[in-house]
């Protein structure tokens, strides 16, 4: 099911990360993924998810910026006084990047139903998510598909475009 998912969405989608409003959205995730040891692909996957990599996107509950961070409960942990200063600062793009990436990564390192793919499901729902069931599982669950099955898309449809971002940032260093 879910390679067949890949293909039909293969064929008939393309996120348009060469267009000049994501472009430089996309260059700067891969040049920070590159630095910091990231995975390009994951994490412009977890923004397209996300936002469509809109800086400036604002979701119902109040998550913002590219990586649509939620401030109500990241305030503190990103070094934050207010939730208005969290939010105001996680409008720009890439102290909101940084602060999804702190985000994922914490989820990962603290607990252990939140390692590899099952991250998606921490970012979206927060480590409770194993006790959910019934149809919040279910919309957990997919959304975690939701993010792989872009990852796998952006490798395919766009490996040389990131690629060579990465290239030139290695050319850098």
């Amino acid at each position: 099911m879910l390679l067949q998912t890949f293909f039909a969405l293969a064929t008939i989608s393309s996120f348009h990360l060469e267009k000049p409003k994501k472009v430089k959205h996309v260059r700067m995730i891969v040049e920070y993924a590159e630095r910091h040891d990231q995975d390009p692909y994951e994490l412009i996957a977890l923004a397209l998810t996300e936002s469509n990599l809109n800086p400036r996107a604002v979701s119902w509950a109040g998550a913002v910026g590219l990586f649509q961070v939620m401030c109500k409960y990241w305030t503190k942990p990103l070094g934050y006084k207010t939730i208005k200063q969290c939010e105001k600062a996680l409008f720009d793009p890439y102290t909101n990047m940084k602060a999804g990436v702190h985000v994922l990564t914490t989820y990962r390192k603290r607990y252990t139903h939140c390692q590899g793919d099952l991250a998606y499901r921490c970012y979206y729902a927060g480590q409770g998510w194993i006790k959910r069931t019934g149809r919040l599982r279910s919309k957990i669950e997919r959304y975690e598909n939701k993010v792989r099955v872009t990852r796998e898309i952006i490798r395919v449809l766009y490996q040389d475009f990131i690629e060579g971002i990465r290239a030139d940032v290695r050319a850098k260093i």
